[in-house]
């Protein structure tokens, strides 16, 4: 008895693609913002860098630096996904921010993350893990 191999179907391989397709258009999604989610370790990691560093300028100089410069930091995250500023301070105390570049800028409502001097961390729901 031969038996012959016919293969699959054309039904049997768009059943196969549409299946793929509901996966896919469920999973991506998640995916990306599952990646999004992540990258916020890279502003929390780059800001308490500067804050370490307004700290050691403040034992050496007495007050904080003014201009990110004054802290010998280049002003982007470790990673790169976020611009890291001084955008307000005064000799006691001071306030570094982070800013979304892309890919990173279309993470609503966390494209800007803050650290204060006091440890206040804003938006609160962007430093949770």
């Amino acid at each position: 008895m031969k038996i012959k191999s016919r293969g699959i179907t054309l039904i049997e391989l768009m059943v196969v693609l549409v299946v793929l397709s509901i996966l896919i258009s469920i999973a991506y999604p998640s995916y990306v913002d599952h990646v999004r989610r992540t990258r916020r370790a890279d502003a929390m990691t780059g800001l308490t860098e500067m804050a370490n560093l307004q700290e050691r300028y403040y034992t050496q100089k007495f007050q904080y630096a003014t201009d990110i410069t004054n802290l010998k930091h280049a002003g982007s995250s470790p990673d790169g996904y976020y611009n890291l500023t001084i955008p307000s301070n005064s000799l006691s105390s001071y306030t570094l921010t982070a800013t979304a570049n892309a890919p990173q800028d279309q993470d609503t409502g966390c494209t800007t993350m803050n650290l204060r001097s006091n440890g206040a961390k804003t938006p609160d729901t962007c430093w949770k893990r």
